[in-house]
């Protein structure tokens, strides 16, 4: 005897009556549909041509059906309604980036990128195949029009784009949580969550630089309403240093380090909204075997102030951060490497907007001051300035072209009376397209582009060995993107 499937005993007997009696309706009107094209065929009938000034109607129904039995069309809008509201017991969604470029030279695309800087800009400098496939389970109202419960799993893989058959070595889950909602009958805009997240992130998606990223383990609550619009977030997020051995352990066991993530979001100001952001971190060293105190580990705290407002039919946002100590990498990954006065400094400005219905862009500023070594020497650290911009044209609704632009600006920290030379990269990508719309974030999207990167030695090794030595470097190639 085959065993009940876990999920419809958990079902309850009014779901399954209700689920039995859609399936029964969408069966008769199937049935009806498909005896009134039978009926059609065997007593064809002409179809009447629209009116002159009428335009014909979008993906009409086969002539035959639709003249043999006018309530045919009725009965096919019945049918995707029903579909549409069947409940979403599952959700597939993801991302992907796959391509191949080569350089002027003949050999194998890398990618330019200044040493020193965070982040590089992507269009037709990227050398992976990258993709994340996550599913959705809900498990309780899938409509979120009562209580709900659901379960998110994801995945990450990177492959070096080698051949047809290449091996994923880098395979990583990238979240694993469980979510609630409606939970509370006092506060039914709350969430709770706990398990592994991308938590609360912000990006550039110009140059993939994650600059707000607090993905991790733990557990909290979104979306407590405050006051009529503010939003109130908190969450637990852990993490530990990697591996074992005595290098990584104390008394206590395992490093590890423990964040709070404090938000107060949709605080109304001026046309737009101001989120405010704070990360008390404790870190808990005890002693080593040898009996010493371990460098590295340390609280901290740290903190940001994010204001967004709508903009040329898009969004503009300029944000701060800052963290000392164990926050200094505001991030809820543990750092070995920081100073116990070590600290980090970030200005960000980005934007994406659309012009006109052909036209959109995206734009990017960074500031960034690292000096997580704790120096005292006067210096500020290391420098990273970055600014850059990709506007995208569209000549009809399914071609386009792309062109983006960007400067990195680096200068590493300089030891007493030492100077160091400041660092330059330009990059400069044309890109055309084919996707399916004209809005900025349209995709999927197939490219193919050309892109010429300039740089001084201060900027370190750029581009490979195929340009080491150079100052000037040229790649072309293929590359798809989607996200659903």
């Amino acid at each position: 005897m085959s065993r009940i499937p876990r999920r419809l005993v958990s079902l309850s007997m009014s779901q399954i009556v209700g689920i039995v009696g859609r399936a029964s309706s969408l069966a008769a009107v199937l049935i009806g549909v498909a005896l009134g094209a039978a009926h059609a065929q065997a007593q064809p009938a002409p179809e009447p041509a629209p009116p002159a000034n009428e335009p014909a109607p979008a993906n009409p129904p086969p002539p035959s059906v639709a003249s043999a039995n006018p309530l045919a069309e009725q009965q096919l809008e019945q049918i995707r309604q029903m579909i549409v509201a069947m409940p979403k017991m599952f959700e597939f969604h993801g991302y992907f980036r796959s391509g191949f470029g080569v350089n002027a030279k003949g050999g194998d695309q890398d990618a330019f990128q200044a040493q020193g800087a965070f982040a590089k800009y992507r269009l037709g400098n990227e050398t992976e195949t990258y993709g994340e496939i996550g599913l959705d389970s809900n498990w309780i109202n899938p409509d979120h029009t009562d209580t709900w419960f659901k379960t998110s799993i994801k995945v990450a893989i990177v492959a070096p784009r080698d051949s047809t058959f290449d091996l994923i070595a880098p395979f990583a889950v990238r979240e694993s949580f469980v979510e609630a909602g409606k939970v509370l009958a006092a506060h039914p805009e709350m969430s709770f969550w706990a398990g592994q997240r991308f938590y609360r992130r912000r990006d550039v998606h110009i140059n993939d630089f994650f600059f707000n990223d607090m993905s991790g383990y733990g557990a909290g609550f979104q979306d407590l309403k405050v006051g009529d619009k503010m939003k109130l977030n908190v969450a637990y997020l852990g993490g530990s240093a990697p591996g074992g051995g005595a290098a990584m352990t104390s008394d206590l066991g395992r490093f590890a380090k423990n964040t709070f993530d404090i938000r107060l979001s949709d605080i109304p100001v001026g046309t737009g909204t101001l989120e405010l952001w704070l990360i008390p971190t404790l870190e808990f060293a005890g002693e080593l075997p040898d009996g010493s105190k371990p460098g590295g580990i340390h609280h901290g705290i740290g903190g940001g102030v994010f204001y967004n407002m709508p903009f040329m039919g898009g969004f503009h946002e300029l944000s701060a951060e800052f963290g000392i100590g164990g926050a200094a990498n505001l991030s809820s990954g543990l750092d070995t490497g920081i100073a116990d006065n070590g600290w980090l400094f970030r200005v960000v400005d980005r934007a994406a907007v659309q012009v006109d219905p052909k036209l959109s862009m995206m734009w990017t500023g960074v500031l960034q001051l690292d000096n997580r070594n704790g120096s005292t020497n006067g210096s500020s650290g290391n420098l990273w300035i970055s600014a850059g911009a990709r506007p995208v044209y569209c000549f009809t609704k399914y071609t386009g072209i792309a062109f983006e632009g960007g400067v990195d600006i680096v200068k590493a920290e300089a030891m007493p009376g030492a100077t160091v030379d400041t660092g330059v990269l330009g990059k400069l990508t044309v890109a055309p397209l084919i996707r399916p719309g004209t809005d900025f974030w349209a995709r999927p999207e197939i490219r193919a582009y050309v892109t010429a990167a300039f740089w001084n030695d201060a900027a370190g090794a750029v581009g490979g060995a195929a340009f080491a030595g150079d100052n000037f470097g040229l790649t072309a190639g293929v590359q798809a993107e989607s996200w659903w």
